[in-house]
């Protein structure tokens, strides 16, 4: 039986072995999904691999709720796509997708609301721990460990592409996208955990937003989600350490964020909804 991946080592299609369930290629390079629930289709030689007290400290802030506001509002999004409203069964891919949270929490609000539809999930990641700990949580979708540069993936293969709080670039995610296919983008907004970010940058001015999107691709709507929140020091580091500006916030900084108190801290990210032209 065909599937959707493309063999990691000779890129020719992979074929599902109806009783071992493992997949192999005519080139007969054979894989199997391991005893932790996850395909491991190739490693990358410096992914970037958070240490279990930042995977701890980012569950803990992912689990305390702060997030439910954007895994609902894309839970309506989805809800409300014509291809989704009419009960089939859509292919969704989130690429880089961490330790797999909005994939099952997404899932879980639209079981509530929308029994009768269905997503079948896969989830991409260069880190193996962090598949490791989705695979864990949730052993419905289908998880991979793979270079998210080359994914072992055909052509035309997704209903619909997640990207949250990633950066959109390449041309995989569209090449993967089937031609009616959508791709939802969560990117962070001007005004993002502003709060903390005005520790690390003593002149932050707020930035317009812009959608500079690839020329392959057509967006459909755009929109805004802005959120308060109060969080702990400990959740503002933890978010912090969630953000690509992390780095820029030396001991000192550090510290004093720990040491805080956020009883309104901005959540601010655009969503962008596209397809393929």
């Amino acid at each position: 039986m065909n599937s959707i991946y493309l063999c990691p080592t000779c890129q020719s299609p992979l074929m599902v072995h109806e009783e071992s369930k493992g997949m192999h290629c005519e080139n007969k390079h054979h894989f199997d999904k391991n005893e932790q629930g996850y395909w491991l289709f190739g490693l990358v030689k410096k992914p970037k691999v958070d240490s279990r007290a930042v995977m701890r400290a980012k569950r803990y802030v992912l689990e305390s709720g702060i997030y439910v506001p954007l895994a609902e509002k894309l839970a309506e999004i989805i809800a409300n796509l014509p291809q989704f409203a009419e009960g089939a069964s859509l292919s969704q891919l989130d690429y880089d997708c961490g330790e797999g949270y909005f994939l099952r929490t997404v899932k879980d609000i639209l079981a509530e609301q929308q029994p009768e539809t269905a997503l079948e999930q896969t989830g991409v990641s260069e880190a193996e721990n962090a598949i490791f700990a989705a695979a864990k949580s949730q052993s419905g979708p289908t998880y991979i460990v793979s270079n998210l540069k080359h994914l072992p993936i055909k052509d035309d293969s997704f209903d619909l592409i997640t990207l949250i709080d990633k950066p959109l670039k390449g041309k995989e995610l569209t090449r993967v996208l089937k031609q009616d296919g959508i791709l939802l983008q969560v990117a962070a907004g001007p005004r993002h955990l502003w709060q903390i970010r005005e520790f690390i940058y003593p002149e932050l001015s707020e930035k317009s937003v812009s959608n500079n999107l690839p020329k392959e691709l057509e967006l459909l709507q755009s929109e805004r989600l802005s959120i308060s929140v109060k969080v702990s020091g400990e959740q503002a580091i933890a978010l912090l350490d969630m953000t690509p500006y992390a780095w820029r916030a030396n001991d000192s900084m550090r510290h004093h964020i720990q040491h805080a108190k956020f009883d309104s801290l901005e959540i601010d990210f655009v969503i962008n909804l596209m397809t393929r032209k």
